[in-house]
């Protein structure tokens, strides 16, 4: 059935474009580079590049349920364009560099519901184009070109929150980033904030040339705005160009990032959660710090400290932060004696979130985004603590400080897509702004020196407060446990998503050394060690048969892992990509991998390993590559 979105693009032309186009594949090779330019007219923000690629844009305002665009003729004015919005109000589009800044004046009193800039590329060659979902676990890679959505099936994909979101298909739209390709050149663009907006983009095959739409909301916003007001979408990078990672990289170096400004080393270490998950008890902590160290020591580098990290299990409810009957000396006494061993310590919660049985729900239901709700599969319906009232932020600031001074210097928050949900708050702001004030109050009571890793997290929008950033989703269920169909969706997730990890450091998930088979677990080492940003284990080392400790794990790829440097895809763009991103789950009960992985990566220092997770042994790059394994070159 053909899919066709009603969309009010405005049918100009919209490109911008610095670098060139090259003629060789992704691996390498003599390249001819493209040089490009960007000028605005009357007819929109355009730029084109020598090797006849273009595209332009013109901007849209949502008020009232609908996109409106431009009432009028557009002009140029001192550089920038200015577009009638009919009784809106006013546009104007200005470029600093590949930087697009979109700023609408409303002309009366009213609500803005979104902004946007649209219009159509010429991008030859182009198949394919990156969908990245919202937060951590979310769905994200590569997928094919086609028809747009319709309007319900667009509105359907930006609705969706939650567990829905996670196990997107990805054909809609891709938040915060993405970039497109196949031919001779790419085309890149990735919101720089979310501060106020959740930032996507779409882009879709109409006839020979693609839709493109870079969007500021449009998800149920409401911004109040009176007349003469000015209100700023979120600034969009836009380039095209032969060389994508050039221009990837020139937009996470662009990025706000507290792993920038306040940089410290990436974590490595032993977590609690992938073999004795909520059941986590004192004694299952001592008795595998030792292991731990005797696992990781022989690889990590010299004087890389270890890290023991207690994950879900600990606290009396989710919202009732305190210590339950299986951690007899308290976490404060656990953190005491570990570190009088050595270790340095973190500790697992989901701040954001209120479990309806908690004490701190039924003492203070006030506290809670009202009409907000998750349901977890295991523990039941929880609520979304609205840190804009002044009782729940006192409260969760009183919670972060407590356990910091408990002895923790690494707090693993979960679950914080949820502050980005709509409902009703204390304050009228956007979800987004709310998801900012919350990282604010725990950034603040936890300190600076205390590590912050964001899990369940929106990317983007995460960077300015937290150290580290979990890149993919799970690397087993509990209802599962380990399975090698884990593997190939995090290894898609770390190569859609390398950009953020160039601006953060990025935890891809423990090496799993049971159940899988050796060359398994290497694979499982090696997309550890893509990602750059941390390296832990998470089987309970005390049932584990010792000669697998040292599986999937040697002191190259220990020092990759936390280089803070991830690893780049070489072959971003497949052959034959997929029309929908497939979820573990669909790999999980047919015991076959559906998931479209690049085959070439490349470390930071130049090295170089091919990675192959299909049922057979592949030929890539004229190396034969055995099924489910790695090989470095």
């Amino acid at each position: 059935m053909p899919r066709v979105h009603a969309s009010p693009l405005l049918g100009s032309v919209l490109a911008l474009s610095l670098m060139g186009c090259g003629g060789d594949d992704a691996a390498g090779g003599d390249r001819e580079v493209c040089t490009g330019s960007v000028e605005v007219t009357s007819l929109g923000v355009t730029s084109s590049d020598d090797c006849g690629n273009r595209v332009t844009l013109l901007p849209s305002v949502k008020s009232g349920g609908a996109w409106r665009s431009a009432s009028g003729d557009c002009s140029v004015d001192a550089g920038a364009l200015v577009c009638p919005m009919g009784a809106l109000g006013a546009a104007r589009v200005g470029v600093e560099g590949t930087v697009l800044r979109l700023a609408f004046e409303s002309s009366a009193d009213g609500e803005v519901e979104g902004l946007a800039l649209e219009g159509t590329a010429e991008l030859r060659g182009a198949t394919s184009w990156l969908s990245n979902g919202f937060q951590s676990w979310s769905q994200s890679g590569v997928v094919a070109l086609g028809a747009p959505p319709s309007a319900a099936e667009l509105d359907e994909a930006l609705a969706t929150r939650g567990d829905g979101e996670v196990v997107r298909e990805g054909w809609e739209l891709s938040w915060s980033f993405t970039h497109a390709g196949g031919g001779a050149s790419s085309l890149f663009a990735g919101a720089l904030s979310e501060a106020r907006f959740r930032a996507w983009a779409a882009l879709h095959r109409e006839g020979d040339t693609l839709q493109v739409r870079l969007v500021s909301g449009g998800t149920g916003e409401k911004v109040p705005v009176s007349a003469k007001q000015s209100l700023n979408a979120e600034p969009w990078q836009l380039e095209l160009g032969s060389d994508l990672e050039a221009m990837a990289r020139r937009w996470a170096d662009a990025l706000t990032s507290r792993a920038k400004t306040a940089p410290r080393a990436a974590s490595a270490g032993w977590n609690s959660w992938y073999d004795l998950w909520d059941g986590v008890d004192e004694t299952a902590v001592r008795e595998n710090a030792p292991l731990a160290r005797a696992a990781l020591s022989p690889v990590l580098p010299a004087g890389t400290p270890l890290r023991i990290v207690v994950d879900d299990g600990w606290q009396e409810a989710w919202g009732d932060w305190q210590p339950n009957a299986k951690f007899p000396s308290g976490l404060d006494g656990l953190a005491k004696d570990l570190k009088s061993q050595g270790y340095d310590v973190g500790v697992w919660l989901a701040p954001l979130l209120v479990d309806e049985d908690s004490e701190t729900f039924k003492a203070h239901p006030e506290w809670m985004v009202g009409g907000a709700s998750f349901k977890h599969s295991k523990n039941g319906s929880m609520r979304v603590l609205d840190v804009t009232h002044s009782g729940a932020a006192q409260h969760l600031s009183q919670v972060i400080a407590s356990i910091v001074g408990w002895g923790y210097d690494l707090l693993k928050i979960d679950f914080l897509f949820a502050g980005t949900f709509e409902g009703q708050r204390a304050e009228a702001v956007t979800p987004m702004q709310a998801y900012a004030r919350a990282l604010k109050v725990i950034r603040e009571a936890a300190g600076e020196d205390t590590l912050l890793l964001a899990v369940g997290a929106p990317g983007l929008a995460s960077l300015p407060w937290v150290d580290g950033w979990r890149v993919g989703g799970d690397i087993a269920f509990e209802s599962s446990d380990v399975a090698w169909a884990f593997l190939p969706s995090q290894a898609r997730s770390v190569a859609a998503r390398w950009p953020l990890c160039v601006a953060t450091a990025c935890d891809a998930d423990p090496v799993m050394l049971r159940k899988l088979e050796s060359n398994e677990v290497d694979v499982g080492g090696y997309i550890a060690a893509f990602a750059g940003g941390a390296l832990f284990l998470s089987d309970d080392l005390r049932e584990l048969p010792p000669e697998r400790h040292g599986w999937g794990l040697d002191a190259e790829r220990a020092a990759w892992a936390l280089s803070k440097k991830p690893a780049v895809p070489l072959d971003p763009y497949p052959k034959q990509p997929p029309a929908t991103l497939r979820n573990v789950v669909v790999d999980l009960i047919s015991k076959t991998t559906s998931h479209v992985v690049p085959g070439v990566w490349r470390s930071d220092d130049g090295v170089e390993v091919l990675l192959n997770v299909s049922e057979e042994p592949l030929d890539i790059s004229g190396v034969e590559v055995p099924a489910h394994s790695a090989k470095k070159r």
